[in-house]
């Protein structure tokens, strides 16, 4: 399945977004909803894609980057988020099998027209909430003896055997292995020209998705207050 996102569609028409964009920048909440898709992504194995004004948008950024496993477009100067999608969604192969959100009525028209699906924004993000924080009340999958740990007579007879082995033949085994010369192999760092073609990976914070977590919690509280 393949999800096309209406970007500032969504945050203006789901509440619970909205209103953070009084708080905070335009920018925030943004990278806050594409660390969602990336974890719904995790979760549900969809390719996303999510279509934003550019005109909205910093200068900096490429027109096409690659964020967390989403990709986004910012649409070109002139031409706004609505057009970007039509062109796209007139150029797929399988349109029953792609997903638009978006609660702009002419995109709607002309989408369906395609043959794509439509989803109402609100039912979106509620299918996100739910995804993201539902299934963590749902009991673990875990086997009882992995979550409960090893019995006692486990326990002791591991314990003999490691009392049967000296600290010099442990010193002795990590020398001859090269254990101590190990070191955590970095991941290459790759970097690629920003031209209109170019996907570039830029994931948000730590600090930031811990903000936007806590932000996120609020939600959870308000709807079980409501």
């Amino acid at each position: 399945m393949l999800i096309i996102i209406d970007g500032y569609n969504l945050i203006f028409t789901v509440p619970e977004l909205e209103k953070h964009v009084e708080r905070n920048c335009i920018e925030a909440v943004r990278d806050f909803v594409i660390s969602l898709l990336s974890q719904y992504r995790q979760e549900k194995h969809h390719d996303i894609i999510v279509v934003f004004d550019g005109t909205y948008s910093e200068t900096s950024l490429p027109r096409k980057m690659l964020c967390g496993g989403i990709r986004i477009i910012y649409s070109k100067t002139g031409v706004n988020a609505d057009t970007e999608i039509m062109n796209i969604t007139s150029q797929l192969r399988n349109p029953k099998d792609v997903c638009i959100v978006t609660y702009d009525n002419e995109i709607k028209r002309h989408v369906k027209k395609c043959g794509c699906q439509v989803m109402d924004p609100k039912s979106y993000y509620r299918e996100i909430y739910d995804v993201l924080y539902q299934e963590k009340d749902k009991k673990s999958t875990e086997p009882e003896s992995k979550l409960k740990g090893p019995t006692e007579d486990d326990a002791r007879s591991w314990k003999g055997v490691f009392e049967e082995v000296t600290s010099e033949e442990i010193d002795s085994h990590i020398k001859n292995s090269g254990i101590s010369h190990l070191k955590k192999k970095q991941e290459p760092v790759i970097i690629e020209n920003k031209t209109d073609d170019t996907h570039e990976d830029i994931s948000p914070s730590d600090y930031d998705t811990q903000y936007w977590v806590r932000i996120f919690e609020e939600f959870e509280d308000d709807d079980k207050k409501n």
